[in-house]
């Protein structure tokens, strides 16, 4: 299986480019996969550049900070059987994925939705911690001809 590779530099402007890639490779492969052009209100386009712009911004909020100008993360995207898979990278410290809070709505914090989003909007979501990487793994299903919208 082939992958694309887009290593940016970890700020909020470059992080930008990864939803943005996203989005384009996403409204590409659906048009694949389905024969139809996805328009501008697209939900698996909208669920994929969502969940990889919460990914990317977590990213480079929680960048290391003891050199931030070499800090960088990588998107990855894998297309298979109707799935695209985006793989977020990065040099962080590892997190407690699987503790992440759920978010007090109520409370209306001012962060703390990223992981929410992206659990809400993607149909898998897995996360690992390997050779001193973060590895987050998005996958999105096209599943007879329509994107599925959110779990």
């Amino acid at each position: 299986m082939e992958q694309l590779e887009l290593k940016i530099p970890a700020t909020l402007e470059q992080a930008q480019l990864g939803a943005i890639a996203a989005a384009n490779i996403a409204a590409a492969y659906y048009r694949i996969v389905t024969g139809q052009d996805p328009g501008k209100d697209n939900a698996f386009i909208n669920a994929v550049e969502l969940a990889v712009g919460e990914a990317c911004t977590n990213s480079v909020k929680h960048c290391c900070s003891q050199c931030p100008e070499e800090c960088r993360l990588t998107v990855c995207f894998e297309l298979e059987d109707r799935k695209l898979m985006v793989m977020i990278k990065d040099c962080n410290a590892p997190f407690p994925f699987d503790q992440a809070p759920v978010p007090d709505f109520e409370a209306v914090p001012e962060s703390g939705y990223g992981l929410y989003l992206i659990e809400q909007t993607m149909d898998e979501v897995h996360y690992l911690h390997q050779d001193g990487q973060n590895i987050l793994t998005l996958i999105k299903t096209i599943k007879d001809g329509k994107a599925k919208c959110s779990q």
